[in-house]
């Protein structure tokens, strides 16, 4: 296997082979085909995994906003809360919304009719959607996403206080961890997401709802540094 240096790379030298810990040499680069040689062990290492370990310690350096990491029992939980001038915005808006559909449905219900069935029936969208923008706040508001993660394994929370939606997931050693673009959209905006390979070939896809780019890259570099 044919082995050249790129001189772009000379300004840090100092990768390790993930095998036996020794210093790689640049020359042992081969970056077209993503593979770096170890001169200690011989062994043959993927370039752009050992790259990414790199700045995945610089990543988890600091600790993004809106975002805490606490040891329990339980294992590393990292708990994320949405910014709350979304669900203030939502809360005036269902605050208004559902007093429009009050006093109407007071209206509908004061002379009461075969007539005023109808308009009964017709406000019922109108009451699913206060609903809807109600629950929403609430969950801004007081909502949470909570990782819980120990080598190996991940379980995702979703919800408000104990009441919410539990996901278990696997994190094989080598599994694919990575940031793609999902099919959700917001004000045209495409929303990315946190992809992880589990064993029987699918995927385990979260965190639209993370809207910093350094909250996300510091999820998927815990995620990675979490693999067993």
């Amino acid at each position: 296997m044919e082995f050249y240096y790129n001189s772009n790379m000379a300004i840090h030298t100092e990768w390790k082979c993930p095998a036996c810990g020794a210093l790689l040499a640049m020359e042992d680069v081969n970056m077209a085909a993503d593979m770096v040689l170890c001169r200690s062990c011989n062994k043959i290492s993927k370039f752009s995994e050992i790259v990414q370990e790199e700045r995945d310690e610089e990543i988890l350096d600091s600790i993004p906003r809106r975002m805490s990491v606490t040891k329990t029992a339980r294992g590393l939980e990292i708990t994320y809360k949405k910014p709350k001038g979304a669900g203030l915005f939502l809360l005036m808006f269902s605050i208004f919304w559902n007093s429009v559909i009050c006093v109407a449905l007071f209206e509908v219900m004061r002379e009461m009719s075969c007539e005023n069935l109808f308009g009964l029936l017709f406000l019922i969208p109108f009451v699913l959607v206060g609903a809807g923008t109600f629950a929403g706040a609430f969950y801004v508001l007081f909502g949470r996403m909570t990782l819980i993660l120990t080598p190996g394994r991940g379980e995702l929370f979703r919800g408000v206080g104990n009441l919410g939606r539990r996901q278990q997931f696997l994190l094989e050693k080598g599994s694919r961890i990575s940031i793609e673009a999902s099919s959700m959209r917001r004000n045209d905006e495409v929303l990315d997401k946190i992809v992880v390979g589990v064993p029987d070939g699918k995927t385990f896809e979260f965190g639209t709802g993370i809207e910093e780019v350094e909250a996300q890259q510091y999820v998927a570099a815990l995620l990675r540094k979490m693999r067993g």
